[in-house]
């Protein structure tokens, strides 16, 4: 199992929420490999936002960022992205 961190920054936190609580439902309930992902802000920096998700391996999160969940959501979030950064760690 991986646990990734996806840190988003976004130009408009309380627009950008929903649409990210969203896909990660969406993510967590179709998505081959995705047992949890959570959504959380930084109140200490404006615009951050990270992904807290946890994967069955490495593989099926680089599977997904390619898929058609992510797909589907991309152009609802996109219209907020800023950059994003990805951190993958294994559960040892």
């Amino acid at each position: 199992m991986v646990v990734v961190i996806n840190d988003d920054r976004v130009t408009d936190v309380e627009a950008y929420l929903p649409i990210a609580k969203g896909f990660a439902e969406d993510s967590v309930q179709n998505e081959e490999g995705c047992i949890s992902m959570e959504v959380l802000v930084d109140p200490k920096v404006p615009g951050r936002v990270l992904y807290l998700s946890h994967f069955e391996s490495e593989e099926a999160f680089i599977k997904s960022t390619s898929g058609e969940i992510f797909h589907k959501w991309l152009p609802k979030l996109g219209q907020y992205f800023v950059s994003a950064e990805d951190h993958i760690f294994e559960v040892k």
